[in-house]
């Protein structure tokens, strides 16, 4: 199986998401600067909610999706305010044509001092339990 992790973040909250998420899985988390250079069967793709949505550099990415080489997306997302920023993700994804599971996870992360400390060790912890909870799904 071919999996791929990506992610865009700003503060450097998300990013630590993705590694927790990679690292359970055995792979490397990228930013979503770098492209798919393959077909992949699952992508963990992530990002944060910016002044209410979603930065133009992770649309970008999921705008250049190609949904005969993306089988399966599992989407993950940090945010201060806004409780569930991985939703505004999916559909984006789906109106590519691209599955989306049906469980995704989200973590606060801290801004201007709000939720000090987060994502802390038990929400990587719990990144990691949902990444290897959706590779059994693909299965």
């Amino acid at each position: 199986m071919n999996i791929a992790v990506r992610y865009f973040t700003r503060g450097g909250k998300t990013k630590k998401v993705a590694d927790a998420i990679a690292k359970a899985i055995g792979t490397e988390a990228q930013d979503c600067i770098a492209p798919l250079t393959e077909p992949v069967d699952l992508l963990f793709l992530g990002g944060a909610v910016y002044w209410g949505g979603i930065d133009k550099g992770l649309k970008q990415f999921i705008e250049q999706l190609d949904p005969a080489k993306t089988k399966c997306v599992a989407v993950f997302g940090t945010s201060a305010i806004k409780k569930e920023p991985d939703r505004d993700i999916e559909k984006l994804i789906q109106n590519k044509g691209i599955p989306v599971l049906n469980h995704s996870f989200h973590c606060r992360g801290e801004f201007s001092g709000a939720h000090k400390g987060h994502p802390d060790s038990n929400d990587l912890e719990q990144a990691a339990a949902f990444a290897r909870t959706a590779l059994k799904a693909m299965k």
